[in-house]
């Protein structure tokens, strides 16, 4: 070895990157055909950030060598770490034809099967790598983790017993049999395993999440709230994840407890994260702040985008109608089902089931479906229901779309705004005389105001406020039902089910 070549090797043992490359890029002009030149510029590239460069020379490295595990190794990777599972794929396959029992390449095609979701398929390749080789602690911890999100909680705690035996101070063992134990509802065990987790980081929110949801399982409000808020303390990038977390645990504390155990932590929370517009309108929602007028639209966006995924799913548990009942309504009024073409639009229309239910009423429709959350959009796109799907607030798009409409419907959605008279104006603005706008709105029984911000971020409406306003904005009520909307929790969540009709035009506001 050169000197020149062993001060390039000593900037790279010292992390020193762009002077390594320095040295191996003069190396490699030299001695293009070197293969190891090729792969450590890859590799200075890669730990610089500089992804297309890193690729072009591990490329380089392959061609010249072929079968150098070295740079399909790195192809692989790097594609995976870039978000590029078809190339780590095909890398990791090309590996594999031959070195059938590589770990890295099973171990990173487990890793590209569990991000798309398919655990079945990551957890064969997690034990295959494993079987081939059993002191592999990644190995064992991935398919501890796939087990449990298989909710396999018995076969989670045995993989992450292994991992423990082969690397005994693993945090994410110790999180993973706690979890596992709360699933199972063995507490004690469940509590043990995440404090022995903090022992090794307590600066982790999600054990302390876990906790949480550990303490709220046992009726012990106090600690619950006390390992959230640590959660949220020390969250750090999960910050806004950890926020929603808190955010549902003041909720269900209040339920449990009333305001007076929640009451501190809502005002110290909305003190310490007073820029924070999320914890603003959670925080103001607990306090039941009367000055709210609508839910805050990064609160909406951020709770919608989680759940898009399951969300169809979990509705159904919750026993949800509310798209039926709309469907229904609008069946009744046009005592059979449309002939003709009707142009709808369905404002918050989340994953497509309030469309869905009315296809079969309205045939020859064109349905455009608008709403905050990109991934409630990508799921309602999958159900090939609406000709247009658009991602905006729905008063925003009120107020600039140039279309005219016969039907507009909102199911759930007027639950997120307080004062509603700006969204009943822009309605009547939109629809065509003798156009239908069907809605559903949850009932008021806290007090006798026009609105009510409830603990669990959602507006309560009176109805006799929802039939002031279509009367003020020149609509004719046609249906105003109660019906049991939804479940939440143990309590049925009554509303109402509202048709009115345009019977004039309405001013624009000035």
């Amino acid at each position: 070895m050169n000197t020149l070549e062993q001060k390039a090797d000593t900037l790279y043992g010292e992390q020193k990157y762009p002077e390594a490359l320095d040295i191996y890029l003069s190396l490699y002009k030299k001695s293009p055909k070197t293969e190891k030149y090729s792969i450590f510029c890859g590799n200075c590239f890669d730990a610089m950030g500089k992804s297309e460069e890193a690729i072009s020379f591990y490329k380089k490295a392959a061609k010249l060598n072929p079968v150098s595990l070295t740079s399909l190794i790195a192809l692989a990777n790097i594609y995976y770490n870039n978000g590029d599972y078809a190339n780590s794929e095909k890398f990791s396959y090309k590996i594999l034809k031959k070195f059938p029992e590589n770990a890295s390449s099973l171990l990173n095609l487990g890793n590209i099967a569990y991000c798309r979701g398919d655990y079945q398929t990551a957890l064969g390749f997690y034990a295959a790598a494993y079987q081939n080789n059993p002191s592999s602690y990644i190995a064992v911890i991935n398919m501890a983790n796939t087990c449990y999100d298989l909710g396999r909680f018995v076969k989670a705690l045995d993989y992450a017993r292994r991992a423990l035996k082969l690397y005994p101070s693993s945090v994410d063992a110790y999180i993973i049999r706690g979890n596992s134990y709360l699933e199972l509802g063995r507490y004690e065990k469940a509590e043990y395993n995440l404090l022995r987790a903090l022992d090794f980081k307590d600066d982790n929110p999600w054990i302390y999440t876990s906790l949480s949801r550990m303490y709220q399982k046992t009726e012990n409000w106090d600690k619950a709230l006390e390992t959230g808020w640590k959660a949220v303390l020390c969250a750090g990038e999960a910050q806004k994840d950890q926020h929603i977390n808190f955010g549902y645990l003041l909720y269900e504390s209040t339920v449990e407890k009333g305001i007076e155990t929640t009451a501190e932590y809502a005002e110290k929370w909305r003190k310490t994260f007073s820029d924070d517009k999320i914890v603003a309108y959670m925080a103001d929602a607990i306090l039941n702040d009367k000055v709210v007028k609508r839910a805050e639209s990064e609160y909406v966006r951020q709770i919608f985008d989680s759940f898009a995924a399951d969300f169809d799913t979990i509705l159904a548990g919750l026993e949800y109608q509310a798209p039926e009942y709309i469907a229904e309504t609008v069946r009744n009024i046009f005592k059979k089902d449309s002939l003709l073409p009707v142009r709808c639009l369905d404002l918050g229309c989340g994953t497509g089931l309030c469309a869905l239910a009315l296809k079969p009423v309205i045939r020859w429709s064109n349905i455009t479906g608008v709403d905050l959350s990109d991934k409630m959009l990508a799921e309602a796109k999958k159900k090939n229901i609406y000709n247009r799907l658009v991602a905006d607030d729905i008063l925003n798009f009120l107020a600039n779309d140039k279309h005219q409409y016969h039907l507009v419907t909102a199911a759930d959605v007027l639950t997120y705004l307080g004062d509603l008279q700006h969204l009943f104006a822009s309605v009547a603005k939109i629809l065509n005389n003798k156009g239908l706008f069907v809605f559903t709105t949850s009932e008021n029984e806290y007090n006798n105001d026009d609105y009510f911000l409830t603990p669990s971020g959602r507006f309560v409406h009176s109805s006799d406020y929802i039939l002031k306003l279509l009367k003020k904005n020149g609509f004719n009520k046609l249906v105003m039902e109660r019906k049991a909307l939804r479940n939440e929790g143990d309590k049925v969540v009554y509303g109402y089910v509202t048709a009115a009709e345009k019977i004039l035009t309405v001013e624009k506001e000035t």
